[in-house]
């Protein structure tokens, strides 16, 4: 009956994409603000939100296990890696290079392989199983040799996940719903750093030497018993996409509806990949129009990477300098949930994104000078933590743009992921050396520069697209673009 109701007293608004209907309840809209499926028609909130329950809980715990087995290194190494295995030159940096070389090779033939012949929700928690049980081999590793070993085949099996969880985000939610799920994804960046923080100061206080293990051992370890039941549950939990989902959670009704729904939002299936259909993707303008931001993005708020070094060298004990990081992973994430929010209530995404750009400059400007009080070096690491906030944005703003052509909408995250992990093979090694720490001769002020660049290019991008959203024929992937998507206009 209070469905019925709340139907009665909707309006519908024609032509939305979102089947949107806003109900006259208060308190439907109030949290509709928030979180979309809290307000709208009856039978697309349930579906929502059982896309939410399952889904969307699974992809965010795969994502948690994955950013916390790729970055517990660097916890580690403060907490007694680099004394126990004499890491006094650059390792710490090449055991980040070869955990991205791994991601590069990795990267794309893990998406071609989920476009040709494997179901995501068998490829997907198996490549999980795997890195989990790799890292905790490196509990046992006792030279840095085997660690590069590992973590390069580490970064191999992870190679899937990012792109893989956002392209399955891509086929399921619209326009209005993609960014602030995005940017709970990559927020779980945030909360699996402080996680891992965490962990490792209480089992440095509670578990070093215990069984004759140091505490940064029992780190791995106690990653890989984190891991391993949360990769299990994937088998159930990922559905695959629309088109051919089998998950246990959708009845046949839900499945019908899924599709009707998903193509009315201009999504279509993918089609089995072929030289011709890579050629058409790769020689496309833009594919190259999104990955140029997204690098310069992702490596102009990297000043985080090296704070707990900083602590470190200024004579923080190891308990806080593994704790005092977590209070940017909390900033992290409060931005990013509200630039995540914001991009989906107003579609600003191109002042949403240049504003914290504009940000990191700030704080890299400061970290250049360096010659601070200890409380403003304090401030402008800190405020570097917000700039993840820009990724979350132009990643969903990239798909809802490039909604009707689904191969290179599949692509465009592995794509850019491979290019921008190929940057941070040279980027710590020539701008952020170790024996240099926790000052740097040119880094921070090569970071300014990538923001600038990434302001540019983030203008380009939306200059290119709105271009073509006027010149674009009825038969073309963008066609109608300013009127179907309105992430098409700057």
């Amino acid at each position: 009956m209070s469905n019925v109701k709340e139907v009665a007293s909707a309006t519908v608004s024609d032509g939305s994409l979102d089947h949107e209907i806003k109900t006259t309840s208060w308190w439907r809209r109030i949290v509709g603000f928030v979180w979309d499926s809290a307000e709208g028609e009856p039978r697309n909130r349930r579906y929502v939100q059982k896309l939410d329950a399952y889904m969307f809980t699974t992809i965010c715990l795969g994502y948690f296990i994955k950013y916390l087995d790729q970055t517990n290194y660097s916890n580690a190494f403060v907490s007694g890696m680099q004394t126990d295995l004499k890491l006094y030159g650059n390792e710490r940096n090449w055991l980040n290079t070869w955990f991205s070389l791994g991601i590069i090779i990795g990267s794309l033939p893990a998406m071609m392989f989920q476009l040709s012949w494997a179901r995501p929700s068998y490829f997907l928690p198996a490549c999980e199983l795997v890195w989990s049980a790799l890292v905790m081999g490196m509990a046992g590793a006792n030279n840095i040799e085997t660690m590069y070993a590992l973590r390069f085949f580490i970064g191999l099996f992870e190679a899937c996940a990012f792109p893989g969880y956002v392209a399955l985000l891509g086929g399921w939610y619209g326009p209005k719903e993609l960014t602030k799920r995005v940017a709970i994804l990559l927020e779980i960046e945030s909360i699996a750093s402080m996680f891992s923080g965490y962990l490792q100061a209480g089992l440095y206080s509670s578990m070093n030497g215990r069984h004759g293990i140091a505490g940064w051992r029992w780190l791995f370890i106690m990653d890989g018993v984190i891991s391993i039941p949360i990769a299990l549950w994937g088998f159930f939990g990922i559905p695959d996409l629309p088109h051919t989902t089998k998950a246990f959670y959708l009845n046949a009704k839900d499945r019908q509806y899924g599709i009707e729904r998903i193509e009315k939002l201009g999504r279509q299936p993918p089609v089995k990949l072929s030289r011709k259909v890579m050629k058409e993707v790769f020689l496309d303008w833009k594919i190259w129009s999104f990955v140029f931001p997204y690098v310069m993005v992702a490596a102009c708020h990297t000043a985080t990477s090296y704070f707990n070094l900083w602590l470190k060298a200024t004579g923080y004990s190891v308990v806080k300098t593994n704790v005092l990081p977590t209070a940017g992973n909390a900033l992290a994430i409060v931005v990013t949930l509200l630039w995540g929010i914001l991009a989906d209530r107003t579609e600003q995404r191109l002042l949403l994104i240049t504003s914290l750009l504009v940000l990191m400059m700030v704080s890299n400007i400061l970290l250049s000078i360096w010659t601070l009080p200890k409380p403003a070096l304090m401030f402008a690491f800190y405020l570097s933590y917000a700039g993840s906030a820009t990724t979350p944005v132009l990643i969903a703003w990239g798909n809802n743009l490039n909604a009707g052509n689904p191969n290179l909408r599949q692509l465009l995250v592995a794509t850019a992921n491979i290019v921008s992990y190929a940057w941070t093979l040279w980027v710590p090694l020539v701008l952020f050396p170790t024996y240099d720490a926790p000052r740097y001769q040119y880094g921070y002020q090569i970071l300014i520069l990538f923001g600038g660049l990434a302001i540019i290019g983030i203008c380009l991008m939306a200059y290119l697209y709105k271009r073509q959203a006027k010149v674009s024929t009825p038969n073309d992937h963008s066609s109608d673009l300013e009127e179907r998507y309105p992430d098409a206009t700057i």
